[in-house]
């Protein structure tokens, strides 16, 4: 009874599973991926495939996609499985004694021949250890090859290279035939008149001649045929009846030894039956890495990173479907979309107006599931992170069945009630999609339905995420931190939905404003709003309003703030180019003036020597030793005694100067020192930054001098840095910058930090958050970065804990 009852129980599961599967559209996926096949035996495998739902398969499937893929992208010529064909099925006939056909042998041969190129291309145990770990196996089948090859030619015909008794056969065949030729042509000249034609025909094998029906009693032989009005007979003579007895003998004996060698091959094959196989089942497992990789290549996919835990980081997501209908049939070109879901969140609300995107966007992310575990990759702006999930539940769409008697709303929680029971069972990390949730009814009871439903469903699966129009689901947020709201764009001006997802904000309810835009009378309009619940709706909508508008803002502001930088980076290089320019504009004035003065130099000595050489000659006399003496002490004034002009290599920074900061290799201004911490605030762009002494030097390279400045380097850490209490003084504002931008003013707090340092960087689209979180988990002085607590920003504000 037991047996019975879990058997019962495990098929509804994988019918509910497979039935999830057929909901998210993955056959219509394999239809797009068998297209990229190179052979039918792929294709075939493809649309038969089934998905795995164990991690270690899924890993291996993307591993086998990642190395085919770098593969292809650095060879000459893309990789080719021309030559490979479906050998299985005529293996398998003659592992069991049949004899199969010389064409069908062939294509074995042709098989063997292409697995070696293959392996000769792919095989690569440092490079492609997945790949390699199979391709290790082929065994090399070149004397089969050799053998087929030489006995069967390429349009497969038996070659009468095989056997010397085939060639003797043939060659005999071949005279009679020409001898039955002379006697047939012979036969046509002696009696022209009684022809119907000099046509030769052929009956059954059998060469015959239109004879005219009254002449036909004046010839012996075989009549195979007649006309259809009658007129004409097909008449073999019995001069070349004898000939062709002759000839159809020697074809029976051409036909039986062609037999006796497809035998012998087809023993071969059965005697390598195993290892021939396995070749088979590698050159399929090969094709189908090929597919994967071209098929991602072309909807523009990235390898996801695949994680055991409910963590997903989908950046500029597309639906795969939406991509083939624009490509292949010309549709519009989908709306990237992101998925921001961390570990906290266990229900995702959905909320917006219809023909917005929802059901888009719950199918999307379902098959990128689907996708991860069969080994493709994933099409995103960023590299994915997507938890590796067996358990993928779905209720999208109309189950109304009158067969059943199922109303569309019981058809719905009938399904709700399995993927329940499932869960109860489910091994590994599960997800749940589910449509308009508590739709199809009463609102009020469908409301509190699914506030019920979704409860439940963050207490016993990992990730759901529901569509609704339901408000009151839209607070859920604020008093359960398991709840995160998502809403789809809609642009009001143009009635038109934008197809984007707004992480953290609920969609506000546009019915009365559509309405309005589209001219019903405002007398009706303000009927419609006094049936309203004004604190509840009102008040709400103005809040998602209000969040709106302040998202709206922060993008412009973040947006204006990238445009000035870079207006700012332009005029850096300006600067930078002009100051390179006088630089190498100064070292050749130096080097002209070095030139200058080692010719004068040169000019002195000859000029010092020819007075030393007169001064030694002995006619020389007093007056000349007096005109000598003075001459030199002239060459003394000209070269040795000029003032020596020396560019000043040190100043005292002050403010108003402008410097170049050494780390970042940027210029700023000095706008404030600080002489109880001795340390200077420097403005860089948009940027303020306080800087030690050592951190900067001049324009054109000067350095600070220590001595004349009144600034002094403090190592010393400050007590602040140790307080555990959120304070201005360890909490940093990024908001609205770029990764890069928050980085630099992160890393100058963190030079003399320890300790918690709060770091505000809102929820926003979640790229600022994550880009923070990769770079603050990569340096060594991080111990460790978390959420905020609930009551200090939540998700909004990261904790990074430096040593």
């Amino acid at each position: 009874m037991n047996e019975k009852s879990h058997y019962k129980k495990s098929f509804a599961y994988r019918s509910l599973s497979e039935e999830s599967i057929s909901l998210l559209e993955w056959d219509t996926l394999k239809t797009h991926l068998a297209s990229f096949a190179c052979t039918k035996m792929g294709k075939n495998a493809i649309l038969d495939f089934e998905i795995p739902t164990k991690y270690d398969i899924s890993k291996r499937l993307l591993q086998e996609t990642i190395e085919i893929n770098n593969l292809e992208k650095h060879l000459d010529k893309s990789i080719s499985f021309s030559g490979v064909f479906d050998i299985t099925k005529n293996i398998e006939i003659c592992s069991k004694g049949g004899v199969i056909t010389s064409s069908n042998l062939y294509e074995i041969a042709e098989t063997i021949s292409a697995a070696r190129e293959l392996k000769k291309i792919l095989l690569d145990n440092e490079e492609r250890p997945f790949i390699s770990s199979f391709l290790n196996r082929l065994i090399d089948h070149s004397q089969i090859e050799k053998i087929l090859k030489i006995g069967i030619e390429s349009n497969g015909r038996v070659s009468d290279r095989a056997s010397q008794n085939l060639a003797s056969l043939r060659q005999e065949l071949l005279s009679k035939k020409l001898e039955r030729r002379l006697l047939v042509d012979k036969f046509i000249q002696k009696n022209i008149n009684y022809m119907q034609d000099t046509t030769i025909g052929d009956r059954f094998g059998r060469p015959v001649l239109a004879v005219k029906v009254n002449f036909a009693e004046r010839f012996k032989g075989i009549i195979h045929d007649s006309s259809a009005s009658g007129n004409t007979i097909y008449l073999e003579p019995e001069s070349i009846v004898l000939k062709g007895n002759k000839i159809a003998s020697i074809e029976a004996k051409v036909s039986g030894e062609e037999f006796k060698l497809l035998k012998e091959w087809s023993q071969i094959i059965c005697d390598n039956y195993k290892s021939l196989i396995d070749m088979s089942a590698i050159l399929l497992r090969t094709e189908l890495a090929l597919i994967r990789s071209r098929y991602s290549n072309w909807i523009g996919g990235n390898a996801p990173v695949v994680e055991n835990n409910p963590i997903v980081t989908l950046i500029g997501f597309s639906h795969p479907l939406m991509i083939w209908e624009n490509k292949k049939k010309g549709a519009s070109k989908p709306v990237p979309i992101d998925f921001h879901i961390n570990r906290a969140t266990k229900v995702v609300a959905i909320t917006g107006p219809n023909t917005g995107g929802k059901t888009v966007a719950l199918k999307g992310l379902g098959i990128a599931l689907l996708m991860v575990r069969s080994g493709l990759f994933v099409p995103s702006i960023k590299k994915p992170i997507i938890p590796f999930c067996p358990n993928i539940f779905v209720d999208i769409g109309d189950d109304q069945s009158l067969e059943g008697n199922l109303s569309t709303f019981s058809g719905h929680i009938f399904r709700i009630k399995n993927i329940l029971e499932s869960l109860k069972n489910k091994k590994g990390l599960s997800v749940v999609l589910l449509d308009e949730i508590g739709s199809g009814t009463d609102p009020s009871e469908g409301t509190a339905l699914a506030i019920a439903l979704l409860k439940e469903f963050a207490k016993i699966s990992d990730i759901t995420l529901a569509t609704t129009h339901y408000g009151d689901i839209k607070a859920l947020k604020y008093s359960d931190n398991r709840f995160e709201n998502v809403s789809v764009s809609f642009d009001e001006e143009s009635l038109k939905p934008m197809y984007t997802l707004n992480w953290g904000l609920p969609g506000r309810s546009n019915a009365l404003s559509i309405s309005k835009r589209i001219g019903i009378h405002e007398k009706i309009l303000n009927e419609a709003s006094k049936y309203l619940e004004p604190k509840e709706v009102e008040n709400i909508n103005n809040i998602i309003k209000g969040l709106e508008e302040e998202r709206i803002k922060q993008q412009n502001s973040a947006e204006e703030a990238a445009e000035l930088i870079a207006r700012t980076e332009i005029l850096h290089e300006e600067i930078k180019k002009n100051y390179e320019y006088q630089k190498l504009n100064a070292e050749k004035i130096q080097e002209s003036e070095r030139q200058k003065l080692s010719k004068h130099i040169k000019a002195a000595k000859k000029e010092v020597i020819n007075l030393i050489k007169r001064l030694k000659d002995q006619n020389a006399n007093g007056e000349d030793s007096r005109l000598i003496g003075i001459r030199l002490k002239e060459i003394e004034n000209e070269h040795l005694n000029q003032p020596v002009t020396t560019k000043a290599i040190s100043w005292s920074p002050k403010i108003g100067d402008f410097i170049k900061i050494k780390s970042l290799n940027s210029t700023g201004q000095i706008i404030d020192l600080d002489e109880k911490t001795k340390s200077f605030e420097v403005k860089c762009g948009l940027f303020r930054s306080t800087l030690s002494i050592n951190d900067f030097e001049g324009i054109n390279g000067e350095k600070p001098d220590l001595k004349n400045s009144k600034i002094q380097v403090n190592a010393v850490k400050d007590d602040f840095s140790f307080s555990k209490i959120r304070t201005s003084k360890n909490t940093l504002d990024v908001r609205g910058m770029r990764v890069h931008e928050a980085e630099i003013i992160i890393e100058e707090k963190m030079r003399k930090f320890h300790g918690p340092l709060w770091i505000i960087h809102g929820i926003g689209t979640g790229k600022l958050k994550k880009g923070l979180r990769v770079w603050l988990s990569g340096l060594n002085y991080v111990d460790k970065v978390e959420d905020a607590a609930i009551n200090e920003g939540g998700a909004g504000c990261s904790i990074a804990w430096i040593k």
